[in-house]
Protein backbone atom coordinates (compact mmCIF):
# COMPACT_ATOMS: atom_id res chain seq x y z
CA UNK A 1 0.00 0.00 0.00
CA UNK A 2 2.89 2.36 0.73
CA UNK A 3 4.36 1.63 -2.71
CA UNK A 4 1.00 2.06 -4.44
CA UNK A 5 0.45 5.39 -2.70
CA UNK A 6 3.87 6.61 -3.79
CA UNK A 7 2.88 5.94 -7.39
CA UNK A 8 -0.39 7.88 -7.44
CA UNK A 9 -0.44 10.01 -4.25
CA UNK A 10 -4.11 9.09 -3.75
CA UNK A 11 -5.41 6.72 -1.07
CA UNK A 12 -8.48 5.44 -2.96
CA UNK A 13 -6.55 4.87 -6.19
CA UNK A 14 -3.79 3.15 -4.22
CA UNK A 15 -6.40 0.73 -2.86
CA UNK A 16 -7.55 -0.03 -6.42
CA UNK A 17 -3.98 -0.68 -7.60
CA UNK A 18 -3.22 -2.81 -4.55
CA UNK A 19 -6.36 -4.92 -5.12
CA UNK A 20 -5.47 -5.36 -8.79
CA UNK A 21 -1.92 -6.48 -7.89
CA UNK A 22 -3.18 -9.03 -5.37
CA UNK A 23 -5.69 -10.37 -7.91
CA UNK A 24 -2.91 -10.81 -10.46
CA UNK A 25 -0.68 -12.57 -7.92
CA UNK A 26 -3.55 -14.87 -6.90
CA UNK A 27 -4.58 -15.60 -10.48
CA UNK A 28 -2.81 -19.01 -10.70
CA UNK A 29 -4.66 -20.13 -7.56
CA UNK A 30 -7.93 -18.71 -8.89
CA UNK A 31 -7.34 -20.64 -12.10
CA UNK A 32 -6.92 -23.84 -10.12
CA UNK A 33 -10.01 -22.98 -8.07
CA UNK A 34 -12.07 -22.49 -11.24
CA UNK A 35 -10.99 -25.85 -12.63
CA UNK A 36 -11.62 -27.55 -9.30
CA UNK A 37 -15.12 -26.10 -8.93
CA UNK A 38 -16.07 -27.11 -12.46
CA UNK A 39 -14.61 -30.59 -12.00
CA UNK A 40 -16.40 -31.07 -8.69
CA UNK A 41 -19.72 -30.00 -10.22
CA UNK A 42 -19.37 -32.48 -13.08
CA UNK A 43 -18.18 -35.09 -10.60
CA UNK A 44 -21.26 -34.93 -8.37
CA UNK A 45 -23.33 -37.63 -10.16
CA UNK A 46 -20.67 -40.20 -9.26
CA UNK A 47 -20.67 -39.02 -5.64
CA UNK A 48 -24.47 -39.29 -5.50
CA UNK A 49 -24.23 -42.83 -6.86
CA UNK A 50 -21.83 -43.74 -4.05
CA UNK A 51 -24.08 -42.11 -1.45
CA UNK A 52 -27.05 -44.18 -2.61
CA UNK A 53 -24.95 -47.34 -2.79
CA UNK A 54 -23.66 -47.18 0.78
CA UNK A 55 -26.68 -45.55 2.38
CA UNK A 56 -26.06 -44.77 6.05
CA UNK A 57 -22.60 -46.36 6.17
CA UNK A 58 -20.78 -43.03 6.37
CA UNK A 59 -17.32 -44.51 6.96
CA UNK A 60 -17.49 -46.75 3.90
CA UNK A 61 -18.88 -43.89 1.83
CA UNK A 62 -15.93 -41.66 2.80
CA UNK A 63 -13.43 -44.39 1.97
CA UNK A 64 -14.93 -44.98 -1.47
CA UNK A 65 -15.22 -41.22 -2.04
CA UNK A 66 -11.51 -40.74 -1.36
CA UNK A 67 -10.66 -43.61 -3.70
CA UNK A 68 -12.78 -42.03 -6.42
CA UNK A 69 -11.06 -38.67 -5.93
CA UNK A 70 -7.70 -40.38 -6.39
CA UNK A 71 -8.80 -42.23 -9.51
CA UNK A 72 -10.19 -39.07 -11.09
CA UNK A 73 -7.27 -36.88 -10.00
CA UNK A 74 -9.48 -34.41 -8.11
CA UNK A 75 -8.50 -32.48 -5.00
CA UNK A 76 -11.71 -31.31 -3.24
CA UNK A 77 -9.73 -28.83 -1.11
CA UNK A 78 -8.24 -26.96 -4.10
CA UNK A 79 -11.10 -24.43 -4.24
CA UNK A 80 -10.59 -23.38 -0.61
CA UNK A 81 -6.99 -22.12 -0.84
CA UNK A 82 -7.66 -18.76 -2.56
CA UNK A 83 -10.34 -17.96 0.04
CA UNK A 84 -7.96 -18.78 2.89
CA UNK A 85 -5.21 -16.61 1.42
CA UNK A 86 -7.55 -13.64 0.98
CA UNK A 87 -8.31 -13.48 4.71
CA UNK A 88 -4.74 -12.50 5.81
CA UNK A 89 -4.77 -9.89 3.02
CA UNK A 90 -8.04 -8.52 4.38
CA UNK A 91 -6.59 -8.36 7.90
CA UNK A 92 -3.57 -6.52 6.49
CA UNK A 93 -5.83 -4.00 4.76
CA UNK A 94 -7.74 -3.48 8.02
CA UNK A 95 -4.49 -2.60 9.79
CA UNK A 96 -3.49 -0.21 7.00
CA UNK A 97 -6.89 1.51 7.06
CA UNK A 98 -6.70 1.88 10.85
CA UNK A 99 -3.09 3.13 10.78
CA UNK A 100 -2.49 4.99 7.51
CA UNK A 101 -0.09 7.48 9.10
CA UNK A 102 2.20 4.64 10.20
CA UNK A 103 1.98 2.38 7.15
CA UNK A 104 1.55 4.85 4.28
CA UNK A 105 3.08 8.12 5.48
CA UNK A 106 5.74 6.30 7.53
CA UNK A 107 5.57 8.76 10.44
CA UNK A 108 7.91 7.86 13.30
CA UNK A 109 6.44 6.24 16.44
CA UNK A 110 7.60 9.06 18.74
CA UNK A 111 5.93 11.67 16.52
CA UNK A 112 2.74 9.57 16.36
CA UNK A 113 2.70 9.29 20.15
CA UNK A 114 2.92 13.06 20.49
CA UNK A 115 0.18 13.62 17.89
CA UNK A 116 -2.07 11.04 19.56
CA UNK A 117 -1.77 12.86 22.89
CA UNK A 118 -2.90 16.08 21.21
CA UNK A 119 -5.86 14.36 19.49
CA UNK A 120 -6.84 12.74 22.79
CA UNK A 121 -7.52 16.21 24.17
CA UNK A 122 -10.31 16.64 21.62
CA UNK A 123 -11.48 13.06 21.03
CA UNK A 124 -10.25 11.17 24.09
CA UNK A 125 -13.78 10.40 25.22
CA UNK A 126 -14.79 9.05 21.80
CA UNK A 127 -16.05 5.47 21.90
CA UNK A 128 -13.42 3.98 19.55
CA UNK A 129 -10.51 6.35 20.12
CA UNK A 130 -8.26 3.64 21.61
CA UNK A 131 -8.91 1.34 18.62
CA UNK A 132 -8.33 3.86 15.82
CA UNK A 133 -6.30 6.78 17.21
CA UNK A 134 -4.63 7.59 13.88
CA UNK A 135 -7.99 8.20 12.21
CA UNK A 136 -8.88 10.63 15.00
CA UNK A 137 -5.49 12.30 14.57
CA UNK A 138 -6.32 12.85 10.88
CA UNK A 139 -9.70 14.29 11.83
CA UNK A 140 -8.07 16.52 14.42
CA UNK A 141 -5.55 17.84 11.90
CA UNK A 142 -8.36 18.70 9.48
CA UNK A 143 -10.52 20.44 12.11
CA UNK A 144 -7.91 22.04 14.37
CA UNK A 145 -4.56 22.33 12.53
CA UNK A 146 -3.39 25.05 14.92
CA UNK A 147 -2.93 22.40 17.63
CA UNK A 148 -0.06 20.98 15.59
CA UNK A 149 1.62 24.27 14.70
CA UNK A 150 4.70 23.31 16.75
CA UNK A 151 5.05 20.17 14.55
CA UNK A 152 5.37 21.75 11.07
CA UNK A 153 6.76 18.69 9.27
CA UNK A 154 4.06 16.41 10.67
CA UNK A 155 1.33 18.97 9.89
CA UNK A 156 2.49 19.44 6.29
CA UNK A 157 2.77 15.67 5.65
CA UNK A 158 -0.59 14.84 7.21
CA UNK A 159 -2.48 17.67 5.49
CA UNK A 160 -1.18 16.49 2.12
CA UNK A 161 -2.53 12.96 2.72
CA UNK A 162 -5.39 12.40 0.26
CA UNK A 163 -7.60 9.78 1.90
CA UNK A 164 -10.86 10.66 0.15
CA UNK A 165 -12.77 9.13 -2.76
CA UNK A 166 -13.93 11.63 -5.40
CA UNK A 167 -12.64 14.37 -3.11
CA UNK A 168 -15.50 14.23 -0.59
CA UNK A 169 -15.96 10.64 0.71
CA UNK A 170 -13.64 10.16 3.68
CA UNK A 171 -12.47 6.52 3.59
CA UNK A 172 -11.52 6.77 7.26
CA UNK A 173 -15.17 7.21 8.29
CA UNK A 174 -17.54 4.33 9.09
CA UNK A 175 -20.71 4.14 6.94
CA UNK A 176 -23.95 4.36 8.88
CA UNK A 177 -27.63 4.25 7.96
CA UNK A 178 -28.31 6.89 10.63
CA UNK A 179 -25.88 9.76 9.97
CA UNK A 180 -26.22 13.12 11.69
CA UNK A 181 -26.64 14.79 8.28
CA UNK A 182 -27.61 13.13 4.99
CA UNK A 183 -25.07 14.96 2.83
CA UNK A 184 -23.16 13.72 -0.22
CA UNK A 185 -20.42 12.19 1.93
CA UNK A 186 -22.90 10.18 4.05
CA UNK A 187 -24.68 8.92 0.94
CA UNK A 188 -21.36 8.01 -0.66
CA UNK A 189 -20.34 5.94 2.37
CA UNK A 190 -23.63 4.00 2.25
CA UNK A 191 -23.22 3.44 -1.50
CA UNK A 192 -19.81 1.85 -0.86
CA UNK A 193 -21.27 -0.51 1.74
CA UNK A 194 -24.22 -1.57 -0.42
CA UNK A 195 -22.04 -1.91 -3.53
CA UNK A 196 -19.78 -4.41 -1.78
CA UNK A 197 -22.81 -6.60 -1.02
CA UNK A 198 -24.38 -6.26 -4.48
CA UNK A 199 -21.15 -7.08 -6.31
CA UNK A 200 -20.67 -10.21 -4.22
CA UNK A 201 -24.31 -11.17 -4.91
CA UNK A 202 -23.86 -10.74 -8.67
CA UNK A 203 -20.67 -12.78 -8.64
CA UNK A 204 -22.30 -15.64 -6.71
CA UNK A 205 -25.40 -15.69 -8.97
CA UNK A 206 -23.20 -15.72 -12.06
CA UNK A 207 -21.09 -18.60 -10.76
CA UNK A 208 -24.16 -20.56 -9.67
CA UNK A 209 -25.84 -20.24 -13.07
CA UNK A 210 -22.69 -21.35 -14.88
CA UNK A 211 -22.39 -24.40 -12.63
CA UNK A 212 -26.04 -25.34 -13.25
CA UNK A 213 -25.58 -24.88 -16.97
CA UNK A 214 -22.55 -27.17 -17.06
CA UNK A 215 -24.38 -29.80 -14.98
CA UNK A 216 -28.19 -29.47 -14.97
CA UNK A 217 -28.57 -32.40 -12.55
CA UNK A 218 -26.50 -30.71 -9.85
CA UNK A 219 -29.31 -28.68 -8.28
CA UNK A 220 -29.60 -30.92 -5.22
CA UNK A 221 -25.96 -31.85 -4.65
CA UNK A 222 -24.03 -30.50 -1.63
CA UNK A 223 -21.90 -28.18 -3.77
CA UNK A 224 -24.92 -26.34 -5.09
CA UNK A 225 -26.49 -26.23 -1.64
CA UNK A 226 -23.37 -24.56 -0.29
CA UNK A 227 -23.56 -22.11 -3.19
CA UNK A 228 -27.13 -21.29 -2.15
CA UNK A 229 -25.87 -20.50 1.35
CA UNK A 230 -23.14 -18.26 -0.13
CA UNK A 231 -25.76 -16.60 -2.34
CA UNK A 232 -27.18 -14.86 0.71
CA UNK A 233 -24.35 -15.23 3.22
CA UNK A 234 -21.50 -13.51 1.36
CA UNK A 235 -23.43 -10.33 0.42
CA UNK A 236 -24.66 -9.95 4.01
CA UNK A 237 -21.15 -10.58 5.30
CA UNK A 238 -19.82 -7.96 2.88
CA UNK A 239 -22.32 -5.33 4.00
CA UNK A 240 -21.56 -6.16 7.65
CA UNK A 241 -17.84 -5.61 7.03
CA UNK A 242 -18.48 -2.37 5.15
CA UNK A 243 -20.67 -0.93 7.92
CA UNK A 244 -18.52 -2.12 10.82
CA UNK A 245 -15.10 -0.90 9.70
CA UNK A 246 -13.91 2.36 8.08
CA UNK A 247 -15.03 2.82 4.47
CA UNK A 248 -11.56 2.03 3.09
CA UNK A 249 -12.13 -1.64 3.91
CA UNK A 250 -15.58 -1.71 2.27
CA UNK A 251 -14.11 0.04 -0.77
CA UNK A 252 -11.36 -2.60 -1.02
CA UNK A 253 -13.96 -5.39 -0.62
CA UNK A 254 -16.16 -3.90 -3.37
CA UNK A 255 -13.23 -3.49 -5.79
CA UNK A 256 -12.08 -7.03 -5.01
CA UNK A 257 -15.57 -8.43 -5.74
CA UNK A 258 -15.76 -6.44 -9.00
CA UNK A 259 -12.39 -7.74 -10.20
CA UNK A 260 -13.36 -11.28 -9.15
CA UNK A 261 -16.54 -11.00 -11.24
CA UNK A 262 -14.57 -9.91 -14.31
CA UNK A 263 -12.10 -12.73 -13.71
CA UNK A 264 -14.92 -15.29 -13.44
CA UNK A 265 -16.48 -14.12 -16.70
CA UNK A 266 -13.14 -14.50 -18.50
CA UNK A 267 -12.38 -17.91 -16.99
CA UNK A 268 -15.81 -19.32 -17.82
CA UNK A 269 -15.29 -18.15 -21.41
CA UNK A 270 -12.03 -20.09 -21.52
CA UNK A 271 -13.03 -23.16 -19.51
CA UNK A 272 -16.03 -24.41 -21.45
CA UNK A 273 -17.58 -27.78 -20.47
CA UNK A 274 -15.91 -29.38 -23.50
CA UNK A 275 -12.49 -28.03 -22.60
CA UNK A 276 -12.95 -29.06 -18.98
CA UNK A 277 -13.76 -32.62 -20.08
CA UNK A 278 -10.46 -32.73 -21.99
CA UNK A 279 -8.56 -31.40 -18.96
CA UNK A 280 -10.29 -33.87 -16.63
CA UNK A 281 -9.28 -36.80 -18.84
CA UNK A 282 -5.73 -35.44 -19.02
CA UNK A 283 -5.56 -35.16 -15.22
CA UNK A 284 -6.95 -38.65 -14.89
CA UNK A 285 -4.28 -40.12 -17.17
CA UNK A 286 -1.57 -38.18 -15.39
CA UNK A 287 -2.86 -39.47 -12.07
CA UNK A 288 -2.75 -43.08 -13.28
CA UNK A 289 0.89 -42.73 -14.33
CA UNK A 290 1.98 -41.89 -10.78
CA UNK A 291 3.33 -44.61 -8.50
CA UNK A 292 1.18 -46.21 -5.85
CA UNK A 293 3.60 -45.12 -3.12
CA UNK A 294 2.92 -41.40 -3.42
CA UNK A 295 2.22 -39.71 -0.10
CA UNK A 296 -0.25 -36.97 -1.00
CA UNK A 297 -3.00 -35.57 1.17
CA UNK A 298 -5.67 -37.87 -0.23
CA UNK A 299 -3.61 -41.00 0.40
CA UNK A 300 -2.88 -39.97 3.97
CA UNK A 301 -6.53 -39.25 4.63
CA UNK A 302 -7.51 -42.60 3.12
CA UNK A 303 -4.97 -44.42 5.30
CA UNK A 304 -6.22 -42.55 8.36
CA UNK A 305 -9.81 -43.60 7.66
CA UNK A 306 -8.80 -47.23 7.18
CA UNK A 307 -6.76 -47.23 10.40
CA UNK A 308 -9.62 -45.69 12.37
CA UNK A 309 -12.04 -48.28 11.02
CA UNK A 310 -9.60 -51.10 11.82
CA UNK A 311 -9.16 -49.82 15.37
CA UNK A 312 -12.90 -49.51 15.87
CA UNK A 313 -13.56 -53.01 14.53
CA UNK A 314 -10.76 -54.55 16.62
CA UNK A 315 -11.95 -52.72 19.73
CA UNK A 316 -15.51 -53.94 19.28
CA UNK A 317 -14.32 -57.50 18.67
CA UNK A 318 -12.24 -57.46 21.84
CA UNK A 319 -15.09 -56.05 23.91
CA UNK A 320 -17.60 -58.54 22.50
CA UNK A 321 -15.20 -61.42 23.11
CA UNK A 322 -14.63 -60.49 26.73
CA UNK A 323 -18.29 -59.76 27.35
CA UNK A 324 -19.20 -63.25 26.11
CA UNK A 325 -17.49 -64.68 29.18
CA UNK A 326 -19.93 -64.25 32.10
CA UNK A 327 -18.74 -62.50 35.22
CA UNK A 328 -18.48 -65.04 38.04
CA UNK A 329 -17.73 -64.76 41.76
CA UNK A 330 -17.49 -67.54 44.41
CA UNK A 331 -17.90 -67.65 48.18
CA UNK A 332 -15.69 -69.52 50.70
CA UNK A 333 -17.51 -72.81 50.03
CA UNK A 334 -16.87 -72.52 46.29
CA UNK A 335 -20.44 -71.74 45.41
CA UNK A 336 -21.14 -69.25 42.65
CA UNK A 337 -22.49 -65.88 43.79
CA UNK A 338 -24.49 -63.65 41.46
CA UNK A 339 -22.94 -60.19 40.97
CA UNK A 340 -24.89 -57.05 41.75
CA UNK A 341 -25.57 -54.47 39.03
CA UNK A 342 -22.81 -52.18 40.31
CA UNK A 343 -20.32 -55.08 40.34
CA UNK A 344 -21.45 -56.09 36.85
CA UNK A 345 -20.87 -52.54 35.58
CA UNK A 346 -17.45 -52.51 37.22
CA UNK A 347 -16.64 -55.82 35.54
CA UNK A 348 -17.70 -54.48 32.10
CA UNK A 349 -15.66 -51.29 32.62
CA UNK A 350 -12.59 -53.43 33.24
CA UNK A 351 -13.31 -55.34 30.04
CA UNK A 352 -13.44 -52.13 27.98
CA UNK A 353 -10.30 -50.74 29.67
CA UNK A 354 -8.43 -53.97 28.93
CA UNK A 355 -9.57 -53.87 25.28
CA UNK A 356 -8.35 -50.29 24.96
CA UNK A 357 -5.00 -51.18 26.48
CA UNK A 358 -4.55 -54.04 24.00
CA UNK A 359 -5.47 -51.82 21.06
CA UNK A 360 -3.03 -49.15 22.24
CA UNK A 361 -0.25 -51.74 22.40
CA UNK A 362 -1.13 -53.10 18.98
CA UNK A 363 -1.16 -49.71 17.20
CA UNK A 364 1.61 -48.05 19.22
CA UNK A 365 -0.70 -45.48 20.79
CA UNK A 366 -0.34 -43.99 24.24
CA UNK A 367 -2.70 -45.50 26.84
CA UNK A 368 -3.64 -43.81 30.10
CA UNK A 369 -5.52 -45.67 32.80
CA UNK A 370 -8.81 -43.88 33.53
Amino acid sequence: MWFCYQLVNNYALALVIFTLITRILLFPLSLKQQRSQAAMTAFQPKIEKLRKQYGNNQQKFQEEQMKLYQEEGINPMASCLPLLIQMPILFGIIDVVYRPLTHILRIRPDVMEQATEIAAGAFGDARYFSQRPELYVLQSVQQQPELYAHMPDFLETTQSFKNTLFGFIDLGQIPTFRPDVWDAAAVGLIVIAISSGLLNLVQTIFTQRKMKKSNPDSANNPTMKSMNIMLYGMPLFSVWIATTFPAGIGFYWAISAFLALIQSVILYKIYTPEYLAVLAERDKQKNKSKTKKRSGLMEKYQAMLEEQNAKGAAMQTAVDKNRSAPAKAFDEDGKEVKLSKSKQREYESKIIAEARRKMAEKYGDEYTED
